[in-house]
């Protein structure tokens, strides 16, 4: 009887505990972004048309493409001294063969062992990648840079020639965060394919709200204040439709467009010299250091650095022993895969501009499954960047400062999965910190991490969201299921399945109208399998 009495409570205990785990995967319809039964997203926005953007644009070919595998074409050993010469000529003869349909030259394979490295390596055409032989030191390839300069190790680097056109002027109304519909005054100078600048300006009445330009007041710290144009909003879009009164965009904007504050405009683009498809992959930088001195800044700062690129990678990469970074994204690159990837033993003083692992200016860049140790701040995204961003499933293990944005109303960004080990993931208001942070974030969103904190608020224009955050709350922005598993467990990840799985249906659409119109010579089997499929 006894017994009989434990199995019932223990078994209404389950069934009671599965029933609350099971609630509470599931975010509210009230929410402002709803997961249904069947895992689909269902946004509801604002009263003003604002809702959480899509982030699921990031990465290299906006991640509708897998990164592909590159043929070698030159295989480079492992020599005695020197091999920045070697190696730099190797890069330089693959940039010179001819492009393969599929948009690459080749691959430089380097050999297992090491590669002593006095000097930089520069990539500067496209379709090249450089590949090792793995990423560990035991049997992988290293590149250890020799030597006193504060430099990067390998620098991929398009040419900055982007030229503008006259100014277009959006229509006087309000264009919400995630907007891909632009109403302009005319739109008779646009067509589809073509590139464009969308600006939103940081005028006085803007930084008036946001309370800014009165930073450091009360210190007289007058370089605090935030002024007019130094905080613009620039993103980089493709027209994809064009009608007598808007234009429809690519990816949607991560900020509104507010007539009351200067509204925006665009600039028509035009630029020749930024290089697209260029990979790094499967290798070891390994910075050389005062072994005496353990703050020592008198060597490499960072591993890999990429500006003036469109769909780039780096997979697979580790960097020991780097001042600055492993990766580094800067303004003049987009659509940027990092995978993979580790900053392990960093060298330098433990000070602001220092061991920022994964550092990004750029646009729809995506950090993967990267890890980093003993950094300063490890995940980050600069000032005043327009996004969006993400960091997805990445690891910072004793931190001596934050991941998230450094400062400046930063757009777009997403920390989904992150870890940050004793540490704060930072979506807050920061005032005057590194001379004027103020508020470092907006439209952004931080979903089931785990960190000491989270400084998450809802600056004026805009909003910011935590979910299923597994830390210590601060701020004012929209937290929802705090401390609960929250399925999916990646928000990216549902974002990217949905919008792949929406492309695959209208390109299997698009073939299945084509058959169709050929069905006369075509078995009647082949086309019943494409349509069950």
């Amino acid at each position: 009887m006894k017994h009989n009495l434990c199995r019932t409570l223990l078994l209404f205990a389950g069934v009671f505990l599965f029933a609350t785990i099971d609630a509470h995967f599931k975010t509210t319809p009230q929410s402002p972004v709803h997961i249904t039964e069947t895992d689909e997203l269902v946004y509801k926005s604002y009263p003003n048309g604002d809702r959480i953007p899509d982030f699921s644009f990031c990465g290299y070919r906006q991640s509708e493409y897998p990164i592909p595998w590159v043929d070698a074409k030159v295989y480079v050993p492992v020599v005695d001294g020197d091999a920045t010469g070697l190696i730099q000529q190797a890069l330089n003869y693959v940039a010179s063969l001819p492009m393969e349909p599929d948009g690459f030259r080749g691959a430089v394979q380097l050999a297992p062992g090491n590669y002593e490295l006095k000097g930089k390596l520069l990539m500067r055409a496209d379709g090249v990648v450089l590949r090792g032989s793995g990423c560990h030191k035991n049997g992988g390839t290293v590149l250890r840079a020799l030597g006193p300069m504060k430099d990067e190790l390998i620098r991929v680097l398009g040419y900055n020639n982007a030229k503008t056109e006259d100014t277009i002027h959006i229509a006087g109304q309000y264009v919400p965060v995630n907007a891909t519909v632009i109403p302009l005054k005319q739109t008779a100078t646009l067509k589809v394919g073509d590139k464009i600048r969308i600006v939103r300006p940081s005028t006085a009445g803007w930084l008036s709200v946001l309370g800014t330009d009165r930073l450091g007041n009360e210190q007289e710290y007058n370089f605090s204040k935030w002024t007019p144009g130094r905080h613009d909003m620039v993103w980089e879009r493709t027209v994809v439709a064009v009608t007598s009164e808007s234009i429809t965009i690519d990816v949607p904007l991560t900020m509104s467009l507010d007539p009351k504050y200067g509204g925006g405009y665009i600039l028509p683009l035009s630029w020749t010299g930024r290089i697209n498809n260029v990979g790094i992959e499967n290798l070891c930088c390994d910075s050389e250091y005062d072994h005496t001195n353990l703050k020592d800044e008198n060597h490499r700062w960072q591993a890999i650095t990429f500006n003036h690129v469109k769909d780039g990678w780096v997979r697979r990469v580790e960097a020991h022993h780097f001042a600055g970074s492993a990766v580094m994204v800067l303004e003049g690159a987009m659509q940027v895969t990092v995978e993979d990837c580790k900053f392990l033993y960093p060298v330098s003083e433990i000070a602001n501009h220092r061991r920022y692992a994964f550092h990004t200016l750029g646009q729809l860049t995506l950090f993967q499954r990267c890890y980093s140790e003993e950094g300063y701040r490890d995940f980050t995204v600069g000032v005043a960047v327009p996004g969006p961003n993400a960091f997805v499933q990445c690891h910072s293990e004793r931190p001596y400062s934050f991941s998230g944005s450094t400062g400046g109303f930063s757009n777009g960004i997403l920390m989904d999965k992150i870890t940050v080990s004793g540490g704060i993931i930072q979506l807050g208001y920061r005032d005057m910190a590194d001379q004027g942070a103020g508020w470092v974030a907006a439209n952004s969103m931080c979903w089931q991490g785990r960190a000491s904190q989270t400084h998450c608020v809802t600056p004026p224009t805009a909003h910011n969201w935590a979910y299923g955050m597994w830390t210590q709350p601060f701020g004012n922005g929209h937290y929802e299921l705090s401390h609960t598993f929250v399925k999916p467990e990646s928000f990216f990840m549902l974002n990217w399945r949905l919008v792949w799985v929406n492309l695959q249906w209208k390109k299997r659409k698009y073939l299945c109208t084509l058959l169709m119109k050929l069905r006369s010579q075509l078995p009647s089997t082949l086309i019943g399998c494409l349509y069950s499929h």
